[in-house]
C-alpha cells in the first residue's frame, strides 16, 4: 500500500497560506495529522482529505449554536440584530459574520441569506438570514 505524502509547501499553496501558519498550527495541534521525518514534515494526503471534509462539515465552533437557535426562534433576522441578540451583544461585526459564513458553508448548509429591499420606493437592500428547510438543503 502506497501512501501520498505532501510537503510543508505543498499544502501551504493547497490551502492558499503560508508555511509559516503551518508550523504555528503544528505547535498548537491544530490542522492535520503530521509526519516527522528528521527535519522534514509531511502530511499524509488522506489526513489532509479527512481534515478538509471535518473543517467543512463541522459548524460546532463557539457561537453557532446560538446564531443557530436565535434564527430558528426569529425566523429570520439580519446581522444587527443577530449581533445584538447573540454572544452577549459584544463581539465584533466581522465575527458574526465569520460564524454565519461557515453555517452557510456548512455541509448541508444551516443557514442562508436573502438580499431584500428595505422600502419598495427604494433601491437600498439589506441581508436577511434565515435557517434553511431540510428540502432547501
Amino acid at each position: 500500500m502506497t501512501v501520498t505524502l505532501m510537503t510543508e509547501a505543498d499544502l501551504a499553496v493547497r490551502w492558499c497560506m503560508s508555511a509559516k501558519t503551518l508550523q504555528r498550527w503544528r505547535m498548537k495541534q491544530i490542522g492535520p495529522e503530521y509526519l516527522k521525518l528528521g527535519k522534514q514534515v509531511r502530511y499524509p494526503l488522506e489526513a489532509i482529505t479527512e481534515y478538509e471534509n471535518q473543517t467543512r462539515t463541522n459548524v460546532a465552533f463557539k457561537g453557532a449554536e446560538e446564531i443557530l437557535l436565535y434564527l430558528q426562534q426569529t425566523g429570520q433576522a439580519t446581522i444587527e440584530k443577530i449581533r445584538g441578540a447573540c454572544l452577549g451583544g459584544k463581539k465584533p461585526r466581522h465575527q458574526i459574520h465569520t460564524h454565519i459564513y461557515r453555517l452557510m458553508r456548512a455541509t448541508p448548509p444551516k443557514v442562508k441569506a436573502t438580499q431584500v429591499c428595505l422600502d419598495p420606493d427604494s433601491t437600498v437592500m439589506t441581508t436577511l438570514y434565515s435557517v434553511c428547510q431540510d428540502d432547501e438543503q
